[in-house]
């Protein structure tokens, strides 16, 4: 079918110059670090669990767009919508459109989502503590997975969600865009992760973490690989640094948590944040002196379809536009967000109130450079 808004909205390439956010390193931090008392890391790579090794099947087949939905009021207004679009009356163009359910889904009732109801090979963390079934009943119910390692129990409601979509398999449209680490390296933000040892060594003892996002863009070299050791300073607004929370490290594995974090994330027309609860971390110490592994927690789902939607070129709303390339209807997810909410009960109504997610990331050493005092602020 051909697309009403010939965009490929999230493979956009934007050719930007470096502008790395950077400050020395201090002599006491160098020393610290030297010293292995505080390590820091900056995120290298980061993306969506999509299992491409065996990502299940979908007998009901995959969701559909709200263009495939409204097939005909979208063939009766198309020539005039693209006309004016072209013509830069772009308001005026999306006006001719079935009303938006990415800006306000109350305008349509559930059209229906299709959820990934067999198992595949996701990874994560069993953040429960349970092997779970939806069979049990119970408050919030609802099917754990096995990994491909065979450990049960794992918990990634948010697969369940997105994986009957087609942008969200493999080799799909997330797929690509996360495999260019484009969310890191294009002129955006990074996580920051930073421990400081409190018993033990630094190859087997107890750290206390902390989780920032980064003041701007990290520093890479000619390959476009980002560059380990370099100094990387903490974004000044304290809603993106996490309270410190416990972890250790041993027999080369890095588990920590649970914290509640917001991570500023930019990427193309998406400038948001995640708001994950509860996040836990597994990961494996590198030789290289990186870590390679899982951040899994519960993600909000009012902060969840608000990311998925609030999407911008300039001031025009494009989230519809991006439901459509990515292979959903917003109504469908806004409709399907508390059937697969596993977390955080409310305590009036006991509907739980976030996701189960997994984030895949690597990380290479760095210097996390904290923002003198007097410059840091709480604008949001």
């Amino acid at each position: 079918m051909k697309q009403l808004i010939p965009i490929a909205l999230l493979l956009l390439s934007t050719a930007c110059g470096d502008k790395s956010v950077s400050k020395v390193a201090s002599d006491e931090v160098k020393a610290a670090a030297q010293e292995q008392q505080v390590r820091g890391f900056v995120f290298s790579d980061w993306a969506y669990d999509i299992p491409r090794a065996d990502p299940g099947e979908c007998p009901e087949g995959m969701n559909i767009t709200d263009e495939e939905f409204f097939s005909d009021e979208y063939a009766e207004v198309r020539e005039q919508v693209e006309k004016r679009w072209n013509a830069g009356d772009r308001d005026g163009a999306l006006e001719l459109l079935p009303e938006d359910a990415c800006q306000n889904p109350s305008v349509m009732p559930d059209p229906g989502h299709i959820l990934f109801e067999g198992n595949a090979a996701v990874a994560g963390i069993d953040l429960d503590g349970e092997n779970s079934s939806a069979n049990t009943g119970g408050q919030c119910a609802h099917d754990d997975f096995v990994s491909a390692d065979g450990v049960a129990g794992i918990d990634n409601q948010h697969y369940r969600l997105m994986g009957c979509v087609k942008g969200f398999r493999p080799d799909g449209l997330f797929d690509r865009l996360f495999d260019t680490k484009n969310s890191i390296l294009e002129n955006g933000y990074s996580p920051l992760l930073e421990l400081t040892l409190v018993e033990g060594t630094a190859d087997n003892g107890r750290v206390e973490a902390r989780l920032f996002t980064s003041a701007g863009p990290v520093t890479k070299d000619a390959n476009n690989n980002v560059v380990p050791d370099m100094s990387q300073l903490v974004h000044e607004d304290t809603l993106y640094h996490s309270d410190p929370f416990p972890g250790q490290i041993k027999d080369g594995i890095f588990t920590a948590g649970p914290v509640d974090a917001k991570l500023r994330f930019k990427v193309q027309a998406i400038d948001n944040h995640y708001y994950f609860k509860d996040l836990q971390i597994r990961a494996e110490m590198l030789p290289n002196g990186g870590m390679k592994g899982v951040l899994a927690g519960y993600w909000d789902i009012e902060n969840t379809f608000d990311f998925l939607t609030e999407v911008y070129i300039g001031p025009i709303h494009l989230g519809r536009a991006a439901a459509n390339n990515i292979g959903y209807m917003c109504s469908g997810v806004y409709h399907a967000l508390p059937r697969v909410a596993d977390g955080h009960p409310d305590p009036e109504t006991g509907n739980c109130t976030s996701m189960s997610t997994v984030i895949k990331f690597e990380a290479v050493p760095a210097f996390v450079i904290m923002p003198e005092p007097e410059n840091l602020v709480a604008l949001q």
